[in-house]
């Protein structure tokens, strides 16, 4: 049977640390409730958020031969996650990060990229022409650019719709990216990447537009934290409130929101539809403590908010 998406991305754990409030630079502040993390990184993350969402995803990336890696692989595997592309090795160890956060719910994060170093343009080219075909192709930077290039091109080669979270966002600007038909993104990092100082010194359409006019790509969705999402397709702009919530945990909500977008255009509803949705299917995940313990089940989604969310 066909995939649905196939996402390239790091494989990576950690820990996380609590606060009373996020530190600026140059502050010393105390942590308490250090803990391992059931955490494998962003697309990882994103391959359990879709399979408990019931379509069929695959990864492609790779591991140190370390319990980190088996933990991460372990974990999507439980999803229905295709693994077969997670390419093991005794090169490195599997990268580790930190998050840290505070009493309110927001949050920082420093990834652990080391394991990707390993990977190389050649073998993510290999592993989408064996897993082909599937409908979407998902991926960001938490590896390095030319691996996140790479992906992308083969991927529209292959006749897939790709799907780019420009997270981190890299220390060299790279636009345009015509090869993108999905640019997801929040809000802060649209500001920066146009040298705003805030987000607000533009108005939201003008905001996205300058970001589309940028990138040159098909579509940008922008996430804007509790005020829901904003979007931009050659059917024009669009806004997406999202319901109000008492927040636990704002970590991985981002993550959600791009995974239950891609699940709701999987299954056939309009860009707008969908990240109406994947907004409110974010905002849900903020209430639960953790990345992947926060991605509910369509059964489990459905038995707290309703049958009326199933799709």
């Amino acid at each position: 049977m066909a995939l649905d998406v196939i996402v390239l991305n790091n494989l990576g754990g950690g820990m996380s640390v609590r606060v009373d409030k996020l530190p600026r630079p140059g502050e010393t502040v105390r942590g308490h409730d250090w803990k391992a993390n059931i955490d494998a990184g962003k697309g990882p993350n994103s391959c359990i958020c879709m399979g408990r969402l019931g379509i069929r995803p695959a990864f492609i990336g790779k591991a140190g031969k370390d319990a980190a890696g088996d933990r991460g692989e372990n974990w999507m595997k439980e999803a229905g996650v295709d693994t077969s592309g997670l390419l093991r090795t005794d090169e490195v160890m599997t990268g580790q990060g930190i998050r840290v956060i505070e009493d309110s719910g927001q949050n920082l994060i420093v990834t652990g990229e080391s394991s990707s170093r390993a990977l190389t343009p050649e073998e993510v080219c290999r592993e989408l022409e064996r897993l082909a075909p599937a409908q979407f192709f998902s991926t960001g930077f938490e590896i390095r650019e030319e691996l996140t290039l790479a992906g992308l091109k083969k991927a529209k080669e292959l006749g897939m719709t790709t799907v780019l979270n420009y997270s981190p966002i890299p220390k060299t600007p790279l636009a345009p990216l015509p090869c993108v038909d999905f640019l997801v993104i929040n809000e802060v990092e649209a500001a920066r990447i146009l040298g705003l100082a805030d987000w607000h010194e533009l108005p939201l359409a003008q905001l996205v537009e300058e970001v589309k006019k940028l990138f040159q790509c098909a579509n940008v969705i922008m996430t804007l934290g509790a005020d829901g999402c904003c979007g931009l397709t050659a059917d024009g702009f669009f806004t997406r409130p999202t319901q109000p919530v008492q927040v636990v945990d704002t970590t991985g909500a981002g993550d959600a929101f791009l995974s239950a977008m891609i699940v709701c255009l999987v299954k056939g509803l309009t860009v707008p539809d969908a990240c109406a949705w994947a907004s409110r299917f974010a905002s849900y995940t903020t209430t639960r403590w953790g990345t992947i313990p926060a991605y509910p089940t369509m059964d489990e989604l459905a038995q707290a908010l309703g049958d009326s969310v199933r799709l």
